[in-house]
């Protein structure tokens, strides 16, 4: 098995020499499925030259406690600022820089307190003879799965520049589906937010004044001057406050156990995906990510099957989770990957077809990789579009809630002055 040469200093190269010949060695077998008679197909691309993978984590592996960093838990830092970090390792190793000054440089520069403390200690720990898997593996909150397998399929295979400078192009491809994601949203949770304030501004401070003025008159009120000016009685009564606070409390906490009931969230994201708006947002970033990650983790050689488990841990809607599954145990018995696609209703007729294609031309990567692109594409296009939309039908909704009050406050007037005529 080929082996990354981390240091080019004769003595810790020795060190590490003998750290390795001491660990005990695993190595990943990946078994055809059971009950298939037929040759190996599409699905076990990349599975051959893959057989021998190190695992990214391992319960039966150790680091020596003398040489084992410090396990804080750090921040955890943005996706962009990882990516950039991992560039930056991917560049300097190729460029025949030893591992262990490059980390020392990322650590110096790194404008991230979190990566600069997680650099130096990983620095530590490789200088005293462990790999640079071993030592990702202490800080899970900041590599997750995913950033561990590839760096598993990249030592195993001596292609460590290669597969950090992929796993950096994905982590900027997910940042930037997520920046895509929180501008659309930004701008109507953001005018929302400012109606609410100037609505209870006006029920608080502007409504009593036409209270006063309109109980001096004795007439009645219409019923939606009534409805705000009781609205201004219960937000400015002290009693509210009181009410408000223990409710809050028990909704906060009731949200909260909610939030946590897989039957709930399974309800929310089949929710998103009945409407029309949100529903092209959420496939199209959820197949994107997915896309991205396994057409990433197939490259380096890691196994298809582990390659899905770990690319449905990107995805954030359970119901594409559970599509997933489906596809990993029809794989897993022999079946064909467009085969399990072709059952569920929320994935594309083009997703599915660009894997048969792949599968039957065994080119599955290179297909999987051209449907991320597309689909990133189009993240890039609904976001625009419904950002164009939201922002004259928020301006609307403003406007219409300003006019109500409006017209609610000065409704009694009209009455009055047809009275008087």
């Amino acid at each position: 098995m080929a082996n990354y040469d981390y240091l080019k200093d004769k003595n810790l190269r020795d060190k590490l020499k003998t750290a390795r010949e001491k660990r005990p060695s695993h190595t990943l077998r990946v078994d055809t499925p059971r009950g298939s008679n037929s040759a190996p197909g599409p699905s076990t691309i990349n599975e051959k030259r893959a057989k021998e993978v190190s695992p990214p984590q391992s319960s039966d592996r150790r680091i020596n406690p003398e040489n084992r960093p410090s396990r804080k838990r750090y921040p955890k830092p943005s996706t962009k600022d990882l990516a950039i970090s991992t560039k930056q390792l991917a560049s300097m190793i190729r460029t025949g820089l030893p591992l262990l000054e490059a980390l020392n440089i990322i650590s110096s520069s790194s404008d991230n307190k979190s990566l600069k403390s997680i650099y130096k200690e990983v620095a530590v720990g490789i200088s005293k003879g462990t790999t640079l898997l071993e030592n990702f593996a202490l800080y899970p909150n900041i590599f997750n799965e995913m950033y561990l397998a590839l760096v598993s399929a990249g030592e195993a295979a001596g292609k460590l520049p290669e597969v950090l400078d992929r796993e950096s192009k994905l982590l900027e491809s997910l940042a930037k589906i997520k920046g895509q994601i929180r501008s659309a949203m930004a701008y109507p949770i953001g005018i929302s937010v400012i109606t609410i304030v100037v609505v209870i501004i006006m029920l608080v401070y502007v409504m009593p004044v036409f209270v006063e003025m309109y109980s001096k008159s004795g007439a009645d009120l219409p019923g939606l001057t009534q409805f705000l000016v009781d609205a201004s009685n219960i937000i400015t009564d002290p009693m509210f406050l009181v009410k408000l606070i223990p409710i809050s409390i028990v909704s906060f906490f009731l949200i909260r156990i909610l939030s946590k009931q897989e039957s709930v969230l399974l309800w929310k994201d089949r929710l998103f995906l009945k409407i029309p708006v949100i529903k092209g947002l959420v496939t199209k970033s959820s197949l994107a990510n997915f896309s991205r990650t396994l057409s990433s983790l197939n490259d380096a050689g890691v196994p298809i099957l582990e390659a899905l488990q770990i690319s449905k841990r990107t995805l954030s809607n359970r119901v594409f989770k559970n599509v997933i599954t489906k596809m990993y145990n029809e794989i897993e018995s022999g079946q064909p990957i467009h085969k399990a696609l072709e059952r569920d209703t929320v994935i594309p007729i083009m997703f599915m077809s660009m894997f048969r294609i792949g599968e039957e031309t065994g080119e599955l990567s290179e297909m999987v990789n051209k449907l991320a692109d597309f689909y990133e594409d189009e993240v890039s296009e609904s976001v625009k579009a419904l950002t164009s939309i939201m922002e004259p039908l928020m301006i609307v909704f403003v406007a219409g809630v300003v006019a109500v009050m409006l017209v609610a406050m000065y409704l009694p007037m009209f009455f009055m002055f047809e009275t008087i005529q």
